[in-house]
């Protein structure tokens, strides 16, 4: 291409004589394309734009530039179009109209009895044009991404001021303003289980597209606006997703709590159909969070089932479990494939070891805490 007696050389050298008057034609093309109002792109700035890449292009197909200083300004030219918001097809259309454009600016200068000659040349420009298109998208596209990693970092940033429940309620309320989220408004958060990351984020998008799906820390989340109440259909379907789910936090004050809550309770999840609540999992949530404390008030309090039987200790602790979750005998026993007699006996045998009586609701929550610090992870 860079040859000195090759007429795509000497047309483009006739170019850029006429630079400016080509540039303007240029823009005068560009204006016709869809995303490029004047409003968005000025005259100046298409022009200067224009006159920039045209010329380097012809320089390049002149042997007067280098394919680096091209791919260059044609990235810078997909960075400033980014910034300037300019849609991306947009863009596209007006740097593929660029071989033709160009094929009938140098045709321009081309005599006819040298069209021949000028023709066996295409393959040099349109490949020269082709490069261009490529440098330009990936320009566009390094903006973007470097844009959208800003807005995560600084949406990261507010999330961390809001959701650190220490410092200044001020740069708090200053926080929730700049993520939209009303200072009196009511708010659920849902934790996802990191066990279950992708069905989590694919439930979220089908069943509250509009909401923001963030990540602090590592735990994927979204704080979900309630300040109207719940559609029954949205708490049902919260209901059935691998996620901890926080009690409603009322204000912006209360949701670095309820964040933690909600974060908490996705590490408790089990199955990827059912989230984990405080109503449902409130026994484990405090087991987890005492600790050594819920550990050694298990062993203590549960310590006379030690001598029993493997079998026998696993059907008094169901027995105990299951009751605990609803209350009924009968239901117990449903649930259990046993008659209700073998049911009560094992509540009384439970009681008799433990001292602990199921059927009294503070012992019962006792046996909820002790029962659930001595099962094993993973264990309903």
């Amino acid at each position: 291409m860079h040859n000195p007696d090759a007429m795509s050389r000497r047309v483009a050298l006739l170019c850029l004589a006429d630079l400016d008057a080509i540039s303007q034609r240029y823009v005068a093309e560009v204006r016709r394309l869809p995303g490029y109002l004047t409003t968005v792109v000025g005259d100046e700035e298409l022009y200067r734009t224009a006159r920039q890449m045209l010329g380097t292009v012809f320089r390049l197909i002149a042997g007067e530039s280098t394919a680096e200083e091209l791919a260059r300004v044609s990235a810078e030219v997909g960075r400033r179009r980014a910034t300037q918001g300019v849609p991306l097809d947009s863009l596209l259309r007006a740097v593929r109209m660029d071989f033709r454009f160009l094929w009938e600016a140098m045709g321009a200068y081309v005599d006819d009895a040298d069209r021949a000659e000028f023709s066996a040349e295409v393959v040099a420009i349109w490949e020269t044009v082709e490069t261009h298109t490529v440098n330009v998208h990936a320009g566009y596209m390094d903006e973007v991404a470097r844009t959208n990693r800003e807005v995560e970092l600084e949406r990261a940033f507010l999330l961390r001021h809001l959701l650190a429940g220490t410092g200044d309620a001020r740069l708090r309320a200053e926080a929730a303003d700049a993520l939209g989220l009303r200072i009196d408004g009511t708010f659920v958060v849902a934790a996802g289980c990191p066990d279950h990351a992708r069905r989590f984020r694919d439930l979220m998008t089908e069943h509250l597209p509009g909401t923001p799906l963030d990540t602090l820390d590592g735990i994927e989340f979204c704080i979900i606006d309630a300040s109207a109440g719940l559609d029954p259909k949205l708490v049902a379907a919260l209901a059935a997703m691998p996620a901890g789910i926080s009690p409603p936090a009322r204000g912006v004050d209360q949701l670095p709590a309820m964040w933690t809550v909600a974060c908490e309770l996705g590490r408790l999840v089990e199955s990827a159909a059912a989230a984990a609540t405080l109503d449902r999992s409130w026994d484990r949530l405090m087991a987890l969070r005492l600790g050594p404390v819920a550990e050694s008030f298990a062993r203590e309090r549960l310590a006379p089932l030690e001598g029993l039987a493997r079998h026998d200790r696993e059907n008094l602790l169901e027995a105990v479990r299951v009751f605990a979750g609803n209350g009924s005998v009968t239901d117990t026993a449903a649930a259990l494939y046993c008659h209700r007699n073998t049911v009560l006996n094992r509540l009384r045998r439970f009681t008799q070891l433990t001292g602990l009586d199921p059927a009294v609701p503070r012992q019962a929550a006792l046996i909820q805490l002790a029962v659930a610090a001595d099962a094993p992870p993973g264990a309903d």
